[in-house]
């Protein structure tokens, strides 16, 4: 028997024998370089805890504050009549509601379409950006739609958008897309089209950015393999890339994913949820409902939907992110 195995066994013997957890932690701890005494640990908890407190203050009670709104039937249209703990009407009426099931069906659209696109774009000129074009100003000019505040990318495309004066119906109709003085912000069929557009424009160079960073950490070892097996450049863009860039891109989307269902500023803008509801997406529509018609209840109901589906989310993408580590 080796002395790594008797060490092994060792520790596997404190650990069944009563060292327990605790044990088993510390050895990891002290395997990673990470040994600390328990005054380190205190400290490191001490100064932990303006964050937790932080945290719990604007993250933690907001949403028990939520819950607790979305049992009552306040409307601050009329709020001498007080209000009352009224159950979980407020969730059956809201589901039953075809107008919260049509926004809903909006923001899903809105955020599959624009992640998708954004994802594909993001990762084609990533690839070109890591390979022969290594351009310093080409990856700052990028960066430039990301840097700027989304009410101003609102604002601008909001006059290119415009039927009269803006450049980009004045395009669409020179290709035949667009006939008279049809403004896309104002046609039904094509609104929400055009808000996806800006999305894109604004958010693809962080897909870009993030892939990037994840293209050139790759080791070069699978490469010089594939190389000498002369193998053809998709092979090694389907075998070798997109495999050991699968949690990069899980990352990505998922932050992108997470921004893109919550999505206001842009919509408020440009279209405010029309033309006739179709740009009218969960968070537009819980605005709507809280601050316009007052009902507080109605629209805390609905943020909490909009907080469930999300994490659905997390958690669905950060369990297959962890399989994929697991697997690597």
């Amino acid at each position: 028997m080796g002395k790594s195995d008797v060490v092994e066994k060792g520790r596997t013997s404190a650990y069944t024998e009563g060292g327990g957890v605790k044990v088993w932690i510390k050895e990891k701890l002290e395997d990673f370089g990470f040994a600390i005494s328990k005054t380190q640990r205190r400290f490191a908890l001490a100064l932990l805890l303006p964050a937790v407190v932080v945290l719990a203050l604007v993250g933690v009670f907001p949403a028990i504050y939520c819950g607790w709104l979305s049992l009552t039937n306040i409307n601050l249209a009329r709020a001498a009549a007080g209000f009352k703990y009224i159950g979980f009407e407020n969730w059956e009426n809201l589901l039953r509601s075809p107008y919260f099931w049509n926004s809903f069906k909006i923001t899903l659209i809105f955020m599959i379409v624009a992640v998708s696109v954004e994802f594909v774009l993001g990762l084609g000129i990533a690839l070109v950006l890591a390979g022969r074009l290594r351009s310093k100003f080409l990856r700052t000019i990028m960066l430039i739609p990301m840097i700027m505040a989304p009410v101003v990318v609102g604002l601008c495309f909001y006059y290119l958008y415009d039927g009269f004066f803006g450049i980009i119906p004045w395009m669409l109709r020179k290709i035949g897309i667009l006939g008279g003085n049809i403004a896309p912000l104002g046609e039904a069929n094509i609104a929400l089209w055009a808000v996806v557009a800006v999305d894109i424009w604004q958010w693809t160079p962080f897909m870009v950015l993030i892939l990037l960073a994840g293209l050139e950490s790759l080791p070069v070892a699978p490469y010089e393999a594939a190389q000498v097996d002369n193998a053809s450049k998709w092979q090694v863009f389907t075998k070798i890339t997109l495999p050991l860039l699968r949690p990069v891109i899980l990352i990505a989307i998922l932050l992108r994913v997470i921004d893109a269902f919550k999505v206001f500023d842009k919509i408020y803008v440009l279209t405010a949820g029309g033309p006739s509801s179709a740009t009218d997406v969960l968070s537009m529509w819980t605005y709507r409902k809280s601050f316009l018609r007052f009902n507080i209840s109605l629209g805390a109901t609905v943020s909490l939907i909009m907080l469930y589906v999300v994490l659905i989310i997390c958690v669905f993408l950060s369990t297959v992110l962890t399989l994929e580590r697991k697997r690597g």
